[in-house]
């Protein structure tokens, strides 16, 4: 059986993983609420920028195919896209195999902010990279479980 007092250490453990939990989302929410130019003189926000990926890495597709795949109505990929459009990182052409479609691009300036948005994630994914280099197979996994059931939980919350 464990003491009161290695109960009460152990809370405090707890207690202080959460706390960083809470630090650590509040300070990337600080940040990626907070607008990027992303190597380009355009203002991108966080929804814009990741327009822009999806756009990258869904090439081909039309308006209401993305709205599809994004869960999101017609009208709000629609306003995005106007946008987008304005501040010149994003392009519509028709599409040669329907007319009545349209087909969206990245402008060179928005494959520039693409590219600036990757770097950012890639040098996130280094971070994490180097700090996980000497984790056992095991540590790995608790911290993935762990993680995933984390963001689960955030999900029911906001649901709620």
């Amino acid at each position: 059986m464990y003491s009161s007092y290695t109960i009460l250490y152990m809370m405090d453990d707890k207690l202080e993983i959460s706390q960083l939990l809470l630090n650590i989302i509040a300070g990337f929410y600080e940040k990626d609420a907070r607008v990027n130019y992303f190597d380009t003189d355009t203002l991108l926000y966080h929804s814009e920028i990741h327009m822009v990926q999806f756009i990258k890495e869904n090439q081909e597709l039309h308006l209401a195919a993305i709205a599809r795949r994004l869960g999101v109505t017609r009208g709000a990929v629609s306003q995005m896209i106007m946008r987008l459009e304005k501040k010149g990182v994003v392009s519509k052409e028709a599409d040669p195999g329907n007319s009545r479609k349209v087909i969206l691009r990245l402008t060179p300036r928005g494959e520039t902010a693409y590219r600036g948005h990757k770097r950012n994630h890639d040098s996130y994914n280094a971070v994490v990279s180097k700090l996980l280099e000497n984790a056992s197979q095991a540590e790995l996994n608790f911290l993935k479980d762990f993680l995933e059931k984390y963001e689960q939980s955030l999900h029911k919350t906001s649901s709620q």
